[in-house]
């Protein structure tokens, strides 16, 4: 039970993540002066996002593991938390903060899917 709460938790930080990364390049291009009105930066955003992910995923999904015994949750949520760091630090390219970002959100989000329908199994 507790692990679900954890999943779900995690899932839809990711799913929020993932709106943040879409969605406001979208608001930022359909409304400029949002831009300079002192919205938090960027890598900001992305450093808390990530500070938070890192706990919450890792209670998550090493409870799962231990509960299921199957690797591939944890190895996918390891490896989207790995990305998500890396779209962090590569904050001074756009076009690859995005695709580190978004994949690493896919990939965590996935990871935490899978996890969520192993431990209803268990």
């Amino acid at each position: 039970m507790r692990t679900s709460i954890f999943d779900g938790a995690a899932i839809g930080a990711s799913l929020l993540c993932l709106l943040h990364c879409i969605g406001l390049p979208i608001l930022f291009a359909m409304l400029p002066t949002l831009a300079s009105v002192g919205l938090p930066s960027s890598e900001w955003l992305h450093l808390v996002l990530l500070l938070t992910a890192v706990p919450l995923s890792a209670v998550a999904l090493i409870s799962g593991y231990r509960a299921h015994g199957r690797v591939v949750p944890l190895a996918m949520g390891v490896a989207g938390l790995v990305a998500l760091a890396s779209g962090l630090a590569f904050a001074s390219v756009p076009a690859a903060e995005t695709v580190f970002t978004v994949a690493g959100s896919l990939a965590l989000a996935g990871a935490h899917i899978g996890n969520w329908r192993r431990m209803r199994v268990a």
